[in-house]
């Protein structure tokens, strides 16, 4: 083989090797994550920095605490009280029992459906678990009662990234639709 050839391999191989292990401890670039979405200038880029590249509130975080704990102070001076997105909590779970039971896994998710103002996540045996852009904003669920839990913008784009991972941790992909 041509010395060009190997160096070209050889290229390929760390490249590619370089890239499986550019990820966040919680194993998912920031790019694929969504939790910031609604922040914008410093405080998206804070907000990327301490949820999403350092992944700061992992319990096998890669960063410092220094450093993270300087990206809480620089957040504090310009979010007006707000915490982190990825430190609010979705509400759906504690007062809507199948979404707790869809992010614990006790039921199976059969699909998932993201459309431009809600994702839903159907059930074995019909239930739906949906969250609505609004307004307002709001998780429910359709199996016969009306169930209905309304959510600030924060906590509404958390539900929705918290409804998909837990449908994507039973193996299955969120379709994207109009």
């Amino acid at each position: 083989m041509k010395r060009s050839t190997w160096v070209l391999v050889c290229f390929c191989v760390l490249f590619i090797a370089g890239t499986a292990f550019a990820k966040t401890p919680d194993g998912k670039p920031p790019s694929v994550e969504t939790v910031c979405d609604n922040e914008k200038g410093v405080l998206f880029g804070l907000c990327n920095a301490y949820c999403e590249a350092q992944d700061c509130t992992d319990p096998n975080q890669h960063s410092s605490n220094t450093a993270c704990q300087q990206l809480i102070k620089n957040w504090e001076k310009h979010a007006e009280g707000r915490p982190f997105p990825c430190e609010t909590k979705c509400p759906c779970a504690d007062l809507l029992e199948l979404f707790a039971k869809i992010e614990s896994g006790q039921v199976r998710v059969q699909s998932c459906t993201i459309f431009p103002t809600q994702i839903r996540v159907e059930v074995v045996g019909g239930e739906e678990a949906i969250i609505s852009d609004g307004p307002p904003g709001a998780c429910s669920v359709v199996d016969g009662s009306p169930a209905f839990v309304e959510l600030t913008p924060q906590e509404l784009l958390v539900c929705r990234v918290t409804l998909r991972k837990a449908a994507e941790a039973q193996g299955v992909t969120c379709v994207f639709t109009e």
